[in-house]
């Protein structure tokens, strides 16, 4: 590869054209230092071209304070190294990139770096952003968006769109509401918030309540009128949303114990009627409905669901049922048995 420096407008770009075994370098004792361990920082002394004995070196691009592209052969062939086609190092202290792009473009699809891959190997990635520090903090990879679009994007026609592990961690943290356009599947569910009773030192937890159905609650506390009636209104989509209604009344208070309560009307109009066999009678209610909304019908909840494929005869958490993790449903990356986050590890 032949490469030359322009200068353009204060701006110094690095053309390249592909001529066998041919790369840019430093001075030649500048190339000489260089190592697989200990690779050469550019220098700003000139440059030079010349034919690597080795035809197969890699290339390596860095960029130094003064803010000068350089290019050279730091890795002889035969050596087995995690070869890039470019590479970028920035050696400043100051805020700075090891690789930039950039893009003016207005159009569709348009990208300020783009990475492509046709691998199915694992772990093989378009686009790999590796954070080394292993105590604290920052990330792998980061997206932001200055107005209403989207920070980070994934998109998978058959896998997983976006997925995250971490053996110690959370494997994904929504500083903010969350919205599922879908059906949300999980092994368990719980709220966790501040003890109200000790909020600096303690979480307070709570399950979820779960259902074959795909069920809604209300309750509500009534009190009946001096003929022993009192009529609970509901919301005015109640029957819209909700079918197959089941009730429980329990009676409150002092009320001699030959009091009754009893759902005297069932639910029609959005309302229902209890009745007490004496009167001014205090009533906590419940009532239950199952979901017939257009998407929860189009969507129903299967109870049983046969595993199929690759998921046969194996486990959502195989480690409980005395099998290896490669027994798992699913395999991620770096995966490892015991992905339940530590209460302290949260609070980071």
């Amino acid at each position: 590869m032949l490469t030359s420096l322009k200068r353009l407008g204060g701006v110094i770009v690095v053309v390249s054209v592909l001529v066998p075994a041919l790369l840019v370098v430093p001075s030649a004792q500048a190339a000489a230092a260089c190592t697989a361990q200990t690779p050469c920082l550019p220098q700003d002394s000139g440059f030079q071209t010349q034919i690597p004995s080795e035809q197969d070196a890699a290339f390596f691009g860095a960029i130094s304070n003064s803010g000068v592209i350089t290019a050279y052969n730091a890795w002889p062939a035969g050596q087995a190294l995690w070869v890039s086609g470019v590479r970028g190092a920035y050696t400043g202290s100051g805020v700075g990139s090891g690789v930039r792009g950039e893009t003016s473009s207005l159009a569709d699809d348009a990208a300020g770096v783009s990475g492509y891959i046709d691998s199915a190997g694992a772990n093989a990635a378009g686009v790999r952003g590796d954070n080394g520090n292993a105590s604290c903090c920052g990330m792998g990879v980061a997206g932001f968006h200055a107005g209403q679009g989207i920070g980070v994007y994934g998109e998978a026609q058959n896998g997983f769109a976006v997925s995250g592990y971490s053996p110690n961690n959370w494997s994904g943290y929504f500083q903010g509401s969350v919205n599922v356009v879908g059906t949300l599947y999980k092994s368990s569910g719980a709220f966790r918030i501040d003890n109200p009773i000790d909020p600096a030192h303690s979480y307070l937890q709570h399950s979820f309540v779960e259902s074959p159905d795909m069920k809604n609650v209300y309750d509500g506390v009534i009190t009946t009128n001096g003929k022993g009636f009192a009529t609970v209104k509901l919301p005015g989509w109640f029957q819209a949303l909700n079918r197959e209604f089941r009730y429980q009344l329990t009676i409150l208070g002092h009320s001699p114990w030959s009091t009754e309560a009893r759902v005297w009307d069932e639910v029609a109009h959005n309302r229902f009627t209890i009745r007490t066999n004496k009167p001014n009678v205090k009533v906590s209610w419940q009532v239950t409905g199952i979901r017939k909304d257009a998407y929860a019908n189009a969507h129903r909840i299967q109870t049983v669901v046969p595993k199929t494929g690759s998921a046969d005869n194996k486990y959502v958490h195989p480690e409980l049922y005395g099998n290896p993790l490669s027994k798992s449903v699913v395999v991620l990356p770096g995966m490892r048995p015991g992905t339940q986050p530590k209460i302290e590890a949260a609070t980071k």
